[in-house]
């Protein structure tokens, strides 16, 4: 096995303890990556698992996986929004559990080649998989009203609308550097021990180029549908935007749906499909942060499927 399949995931432990692998059950790995999860997966349980990734890299690099476990292991390169078509065409009707790992894996961010660091000069890309557009088509075909709205949505960032008009006037923007001086003209060169200007913009705009949140919403509402009595659905958060759908999906899809008004009780959902598991997201320990730093905005939140009385018939696949 080659050393990115080496790599320890985030919150792995935390993540195989909270999937309650069975043997003969099927369990779908929504976010190959580097093949960490799945290894594990696969290693404790003499379970069936669906692997998928949208980045064709990780796929080739999962050639090990596949031969170390055979038929056990289907890996699809694809979205997990079409998860709905995966299963179908793997005639599974039912799984017992699904793993989500939001956000960039090491091996993208860490290749000057893939354009989505600004630690490196080279081509606005930050493309994940086969998108039809790039980071420079984003950028350079988009008004200046569309890059405010992506940089305040996506990235948080607070001026917004100053370094929309910055870059705007900047165009065309070919490489990761020349948009980095743009930031850097607007915010300020960066400044020891503090996160990097650029980090926000960055973000914000691989989110749009990926249509990340959209995945993860159409990703989530798959899963449920599939997701047998007693199955769980685990997702790794990286930053508030995720977390914050995760965590409202949650929470209305379980016994409690909050209140538009926050000032009001919690109403109760007739029909709940979720219990809520981790009222509080379980966070990476001081062990694995100093292990590993990207680790330390990781956030675990579990769900498991509500057992009734329609269901109890209902097997994996």
């Amino acid at each position: 096995m080659n050393n990115e399949l080496n790599h320890i995931p985030v919150l792995l432990d935390e993540t195989i303890q909270n999937l309650n692998l069975t043997d003969n059950g099927t369990y779908v790995d929504a976010t190959l990556g580097m093949g960490g999860y799945t290894e594990k997966i696969l290693t404790l349980s003499n379970c069936k698992l669906v692997s998928i990734d949208r980045d064709p890299v990780a796929i080739k690099n999962a050639t090990a996986l596949k031969k170390r476990f055979g038929t056990r292991l289907q890996i699809v390169n694809g979205l997990f929004s079409n998860l709905d078509q995966i299963l179908k065409e793997l005639s599974i009707s039912k799984i017992n559990g699904i793993t989500f790992d939001f956000g960039i894996s090491s091996p993208q961010i860490d290749n000057p080649e893939r354009g989505f660091s600004f630690r490196y000069n080279s081509a606005l890309d930050m493309r994940m998989g086969n998108n039809e557009f790039s980071a420079k088509d984003l950028i350079n075909n988009s008004d200046e009203a569309v890059i405010e709205k992506i940089l305040r949505e996506y990235g948080e960032e607070k001026q917004a609308r100053k370094l929309s008009r910055a870059i705007f006037a900047s165009k065309p923007i070919k490489t990761t550097r020349e948009l980095t001086k743009v930031i850097y003209s607007i915010l300020g060169a960066p400044k020891k021990d503090k996160i990097d200007p650029a980090t926000r913009t960055f973000q914000a705009i691989r989110i749009a180029v990926n249509n990340e949140l959209e995945e993860i919403r159409l990703g989530l509402a798959t899963a449920l549908k599939y997701l047998a009595p007693k199955g769980r659905i685990l997702a790794v958060s990286f930053h508030s935007l995720e977390d914050r759908i995760v965590k409202k999906f949650f929470t209305e899809n379980s016994s409690l749906k909050g209140n538009i008004n926050r000032h009001l009780p919690p109403s109760k959902n007739v029909s709940p499909e979720l219990k809520v598991i981790t009222k509080k997201p379980i966070l990476p320990s001081n062990n694995e942060i100093n292990r590993n730093p990207r680790s330390r905005s990781a956030k675990l939140r579990v769900a498991e499927k509500v057992v009734s009385i329609f269901h109890t018939s209902s097997k994996a696949a």
